[in-house]
């Protein structure tokens, strides 16, 4: 079962199943690529950007935090972390 990023659950380790590179501007797909964001990789969704707002969305991806647009996280579909 996937999920959009932008909705995962904080804290929860995420394996990203696909990314919709189409609705991505170039610039927005390398930077992704850059921070590591493929598909297969495993993150963690750790803090959204307040309480009332749904972005920046602030991932762990190994020992590197980054910080995504929502609407960069919501191209990106995730899948529990177990599933291979």
């Amino acid at each position: 079962m996937t999920a959009k990023l932008d909705s995962a659950p904080l804290g929860t380790a995420v394996r990203i199943a696909r990314i919709d590179w189409d609705i991505l501007s170039h610039d927005e797909g390398r930077r992704l690529r850059e921070f590591g964001l493929m598909e297969g990789v495993e993150v963690k969704p750790l803090h959204r950007g307040s309480l009332f707002s749904r972005e920046p969305l602030a991932l762990g991806i190994g020992r590197m935090q980054v910080i995504i647009r929502g609407r960069q996280a919501a191209a990106i579909e995730v899948e529990p972390a177990a599933a291979a």
